[in-house]
């Protein structure tokens, strides 16, 4: 089925951030667990999985569409020395997915897409979810202090 070309290029440009997002938690989770903060591994872990469920999905919605999935990273993947930088990148990143998830649902609803639109949807649900998940970690650093954080992580 030939899809829209607006809906095909936010798809894209969201599969991107997923695959990116992937990278960067993955990568957080090894380094937390090198440094023995073992709840945070899990989490950074299990949202790692979960991007790689939403690249996949999202593959296949625009393979369907008849459009070429775009693999290349948003951004460049760094390591973070601080769980505060790790928690802030991470932030910044899913402040930006809602955002064009925002602009991609109301793209897909004027092109009349009710299947990526429901699909995107869902994925707003849990980048907001995980959004909260980041402001509420950042907000405990600044009231309880990153040692006292720290500690609470292992």
């Amino acid at each position: 089925m030939k899809g829209d070309k607006k809906v095909i290029s936010y798809l894209n440009q969201y599969l991107r951030i997923e695959l990116t997002g992937h990278k960067q938690y993955l990568l957080n989770s090894r380094i937390n667990d090198n440094w023995g903060l073992e709840q945070l591994k899990e989490k950074q872990f299990d949202y790692s999985a979960e991007e790689t469920q939403h690249a996949a999905r999202l593959m296949e919605r625009i393979l369907f569409l008849e459009g070429e999935p775009e693999t290349e990273d948003h951004k460049k993947i760094k390591a973070s020395n601080s769980v505060e930088n790790q928690l802030d990148l991470d932030r910044e990143l899913v402040t930006f997915a809602v955002n064009l998830l925002r602009d991609a649902i109301e793209c897909c609803a004027t092109q009349r897409d009710e299947v990526s639109r429901e699909l995107l949807e869902e994925m707003l649900a849990d980048e907001e979810e995980h959004l909260d998940w980041l402001e509420t970690q950042l907000d405990l650093i600044g009231k309880v202090g990153v040692q006292n954080y720290i500690q609470s992580q292992m």
